[in-house]
């Protein structure tokens, strides 16, 4: 019998809200747990689904970016997905950070693919979050997925880059354009002394290049 290849885009199957879901990067498989059952929309539970940002950024990681002898961490993990494609790319540190509420969903799915990945609570901003992005250190990669749809949360987001982040370091935000004032992330990080460039369509599977996804590339200037 003819094996069918993996594909993340079926046109007859729907898997985004099945309870386990298997991801492909390169020989590796990834199986993620969900929790569908939840209520969930922009404003509530955001992290017991795979959004497709996630899926997007994660391929970016895996077939571009060289995470050997560095450290990572992602903002807003959620089932951690990112956070477990980064860490096959055999960083020195990876760290996945959300709200306590996913942490042990987090735990669940790093656990199930026997990846080394620390968890961690990390609030965007306050004072409890600065002080947490201290005790972390800082990071030579940051990624973040589907986290700018807040707008509220922009200023929260460069305060806490503007902690973890060194001279060198480098920041990977993926999002989808909704509409929600998202753009506005570019004008404040400029304002706040960050580099911020859109990154080639190319880097966007070919699948999802027709939809609003935006891959920015994040710098320090001072």
């Amino acid at each position: 019998m003819e094996l069918v290849k993996w594909q993340y885009c079926n046109p007859y199957v729907d898997r985004s809200r099945e309870p386990n879901r298997l991801f492909i990067f390169g020989p590796h498989s990834v199986t993620v747990h969900q929790e569908p059952d939840h209520e969930i929309d922009l404003t509530q539970n955001t992290g017991y689904l795979v959004w497709d940002g996630a899926y997007l950024l994660s391929t970016f990681i895996f077939d571009h970016v060289d995470l050997r002898n560095k450290s990572c961490i992602e903002l807003g993990a959620g089932s951690a997905l990112v956070s477990i494609a980064a860490w096959l790319k055999k960083p020195l540190r990876m760290v996945a950070t959300d709200m306590a509420d996913y942490q042990g969903f987090a735990r669940k799915n790093i656990a199930e693919n026997h990846a080394d990945v620390e968890v961690c609570e990390l609030l965007w901003g306050d004072a409890r979050g600065r002080q947490n992005n201290r005790e972390l250190g800082q990071f030579d990669v940051i990624l973040g997925s589907e986290i700018l749809y807040l707008s509220s949360q922009h200023s929260n987001i460069l305060t806490t880059l503007d902690t973890l982040m060194h001279q060198r370091s480098v920041a990977y935000f993926l999002y989808k354009d909704r509409g929600l004032g998202e753009g506005k992330f570019m004008e404040k990080a400029h304002e706040r002394g960050f580099s911020i460039k859109e990154m080639p369509r190319a880097l966007i599977l070919p699948e999802f290049r027709s939809q609003p996804y935006h891959l920015l590339s994040i710098t320090k200037i001072k």
